[in-house]
């Protein structure tokens, strides 16, 4: 299976409408059937999977090398 990546805003089960709380991170998708396999969270680097999620939405890509090497 070939995977591509997405930057993602996404809700898990525990979050709420009310808490408005947002998550980013990265999705990870099956590139022919487009099926969700995992999202890794931004914050923590923990993995979701899809069960887990309630909403996602696709971001444009950012790079993050300067992030991921603390410049």
């Amino acid at each position: 299976m070939e995977i591509k990546a997405k930057q993602v805003v996404f809700r898990t089960n525990s979050d709420t409408i009310e808490s408005k709380r947002l998550n980013c991170g990265i999705a990870l998708y099956d590139k022919y059937t487009e099926d969700l396999r995992c999202v890794i969270c931004g914050c923590c680097g923990g993995i979701f999977e899809p069960k887990d999620i309630t909403s996602i939405r696709n971001l444009e890509w950012v790079p993050l090398e300067d992030e991921i090497m603390g410049e």
